[in-house]
């Protein structure tokens, strides 16, 4: 019943969605291999619905992978804005001579000690460094007929 489920839930994405989206997986367009969609199908029809979706969990990730790697870069805007450096605003007026019960001064000090105002370029770099090390075979043309 579930595997039935996944898929005509496949079918019906690669038949009515899929030719209208505009683009195709980064994955099948850097190797040559099957799409993403096809390979899911695939993966269900001969393991199950649960090992399968593992599989294709595996898959979709080096597809996310080729298109952060492979994708042609973005134009530079003519304007070019200032990044934000990723610090919390902090009140000017929070003067922390108050008692603790006042919630500027909590909220300041909670800011301070949150790891996501310091710490997200770590986690990005982390996660950068894991991808790099993510193999992707090379296109072959004389896989396509």
């Amino acid at each position: 019943m579930m595997k039935t489920l996944a898929l005509s839930a496949i079918g019906f994405y690669q038949r009515h969605l899929s030719p209208y989206k505009g683009f195709c997986c980064a994955y099948c367009a850097y190797t040559g291999n099957a799409s993403c969609s096809a390979f899911g199908a695939r993966a269900i029809r001969r393991y199950g619905v649960w090992d399968g979706m593992a599989v294709l969990r595996g898959r979709l990730r080096k597809c996310g992978v080729a298109y952060r790697r492979y994708r042609p870069p973005a134009p530079r805007p003519l304007l070019v804005k200032p990044n934000q450096n990723g610090d919390c605003d902090l009140p000017c007026d929070c003067s922390c001579d108050l008692p603790s019960s006042s919630n500027a001064c909590d909220t300041a000090s909670n800011c301070l000690d949150a790891k996501d105002c310091f710490d997200w370029w770590r986690d990005r770099r982390k996660q950068q460094e894991e991808e790099e090390q993510l193999y992707i075979p090379p296109h072959n043309p004389r896989d396509q007929r």
